[in-house]
């Protein structure tokens, strides 16, 4: 997991407006991104204990905002976190996934301006529909610079109750736009659990040296229950 690289963020660039006697955040690559989610930065927090394991965190600096579940079992955040910029419309979500203490994987990265999100440099999924029949999902991964050649799926285990009753994956080909479908037919029953992740693994031209390449990769992981 640790090996995951969201590489297409680097080249993000987002900006606030400035308001008079504001100090305001300039977002220039994912390092900065970083830094507006972590905790330590932040002057002003407040904890409110949702259960044994679980705080709510509300946390102010000059004009950003932090809010999201802290988990007091893993020392970690889990769950969707979110900045919101209280100079302009522009919102950042990061969806926190807690494998164990020492494994938290960065699932979805969206960013949103006047509530809608920009897909282009956004990795997320939408849950389209599910129902007894089928699933269906998009899935949405930044495009990536200077790419050579990718190698995109979904793949997925539909279990019912304990037992793993079917195993398979879709194998998209030639898809520049970033955006993906995913159609999964099933004869379901209520119950019935859906677990898989999408993989957008690309070769990249590497500017600094013309003998080397780099390496992206976009991971969404995804859990559905037919209910």
């Amino acid at each position: 997991m640790k090996n995951f690289i969201i590489f297409l963020l680097f080249s993000l660039t987002v900006i606030s407006c400035e308001k008079k006697q504001e100090r305001v955040k300039i977002i220039k690559n994912i390092t900065d991104v970083d830094e507006m989610f972590q905790l330590k930065n932040y002057k002003t927090q407040v904890r409110i204990k949702v259960n044994d394991s679980i705080d709510r965190v509300t946390a102010h600096l000059d004009n950003l905002t932090l809010t999201g579940n802290f988990s007091t079992k893993m020392d970690s955040k889990t769950g969707i976190w979110t900045v919101t910029n209280s100079t302009n419309s522009k919102i950042i979500q990061i969806d926190y996934l807690v494998f164990s203490k020492n494994d938290i994987f960065k699932n979805q990265v969206i960013f949103k301006e006047h509530n809608k999100i920009d897909s282009s440099v956004s990795k997320f999924y939408v849950l389209k529909d599910k129902n007894l029949n089928k699933l269906i999902l998009y899935f949405f991964s930044p495009k990536m610079k200077d790419m050579l050649s990718n190698n995109t799926k979904v793949a997925y285990r539909i279990y019912r109750g304990s037992k793993k009753i079917k195993t398979d994956s879709i194998v998209y080909k030639n898809i520049k736009n970033g955006k993906y479908f995913a159609y999964i037919k099933y004869d379901f029953k209520k119950g019935d659990k859906i677990k898989g992740y999408f993989s957008d693994f690309a070769l990249l031209k590497n500017p600094k040296s013309k003998d080397s390449l780099l390496v992206g990769d976009n991971t969404i992981y995804f859990r559905e229950k037919i209910e």
